[in-house]
This record gives structure tokens, sequence and C-alpha cells, in this order.
């Protein structure tokens, strides 16, 4: 089985974390006037190995996992707006912006939590976790891409004592929204094929192909995405 960071036991687990949001400076690149830029970095991977017979409060194992690999889909964005009106209600101000310009940039940190006494199955399967993290965020970039130019133009109200305050209420408002779009169709694809290709391998106990559980796994989560249509 798999654990999910915030939202979600076997033998190895696979740990999401959710979507981060940032508002951050633009991606480098970045062109003065471009309405929408999708920027997306390269996975990182890192190896943390620990004590397995005492893996310390650090260690995001539970119960009678023996290892886990963590991957966080990070979403960053810089927004551009224009104040289109403001209403005044007390000591503030409700500011009407319209969305000119988002600047996002996506990430793909994964890190593997592996005992000292992991074997070659062990490894092998949480490396399967991996692959398919990887894959799925091979596709991020036009989904981000998608995503930003739906939003483009949409208005949103923004409150605070200042035009600045109101400003910052309505990006945070923007960017929320953002991530929630991209963890829908991001995040929750991982997690059920993540989940299926646990399934598959019984959680790295079985002797299953680990390409061919994958596969298996991406098959049975467009099987069931043509269910859910239906």
């Amino acid at each position: 089985m798999f654990l999910v960071q915030k939202l979600k036991t076997l033998i190895a687990t696979a740990l999401l974390g959710s979507p981060f949001l940032s508002l951050a400076l633009p991606p480098a690149g970045w062109a003065v006037g471009e309405a929408v830029s999708v920027t997306k970095e390269a996975p990182k991977v890192e190896t943390k190995t620990f004590d397995h017979n005492n893996p310390g409060a650090e260690v995001p194992i539970k119960g009678r996992e023996a290892a886990t690999t963590h991957c966080s889909y990070d979403y960053f964005v810089d927004i551009g707006l224009e104040n289109l009106a403001s209403k005044r209600n007390g000591e503030t101000y409700a500011y009407t912006f319209k969305v000119t310009r988002l600047a996002v940039r996506l990430t793909l940190p994964i890190t593997f939590w592996l005992p000292d006494t992991v074997n070659k199955r062990l490894q092998e399967h949480e490396d399967g976790h991996r692959q398919i993290y990887e894959e799925i965020y091979g596709g991020a970039e036009k989904i981000a891409q998608r995503q930003a130019q739906e939003l483009l133009g949409e208005t949103f109200i923004g409150v605070g004592k200042t035009q600045e305050d109101a400003q910052d209420d309505a990006k945070t408002k923007i960017g929320l929204e953002l991530n929630r779009r991209y963890g829908r169709e991001i995040l929750s694809y991982a997690k059920l094929v993540s989940q299926l290709y646990d399934n598959a391998t019984r959680s790295g106990t079985n002797r299953t192909p680990v390409f061919l559980a994958i596969r298996e796994a991406f098959l049975q989560a467009w099987f069931l995405s043509l269910t859910k249509k239906h």
C-alpha cells in the first residue's frame, strides 16, 4: 500500500506529497508580455538510508512498512492582476481583479527512504514508484499550461485594508485554485496508479516484474477512467 502526505501497510510504500503552492518569482526565461508561461524542472531524486531497528521520527514509515518513496508535485506561480473595481466596507476594501498573467514553475522532488537491510527486490519495487511518478510528471507541463490558460481573464475578489493587501488576498485565492486543479489531475492520478501498482505487486512481496506491474497499473487506471465517464 502507499501513504499520501496529509491524506493518506505492509512491506513497501509510496509516500505522495500534496501539491505545494508558492507565490514565487517568474520562472527563468519568462518573457515580458507573455500571458501564460510554464517551466517544468527535471525531477530530483535522492536516497536516504535509515536503521531498520530504529528508524527515527523523521522516517515516514508506519507499522510493518520496510521502505517508502516520497514525491511531491510542487507548483509555484507568479500572478499578474488588473484592478477592475473596488468597494469599501467599513475599514476594508473589496477589489475585483482580473488575471492577466500566470508564470508557473513545476518541480518533482523524489526521495527513497530505504532501510540499511534493503534487498534488490524491495529496491526495485520502490524504483517502480519513481518511474510512475516521473511518467505522470511527463505530461504535467501541458496540463498546467491548459489550466493556467483556462484561468486567464477570470476575475477574483480580494479583501484588505489596502489595495496591496487585497491584491495579496486575491493572489492567494488564485494560487489555491490553480493548486487544486493541478492536484486533482496530477496528484489524484498518481495516487491511483501507485495504489494499483502496489496491488499488482502486493507491495513488493510477489515476483511480478516491476515493468509489467507498472503497465498493468496504468492500464487499470485507464479502464477506471472510462468507467467513470460512463
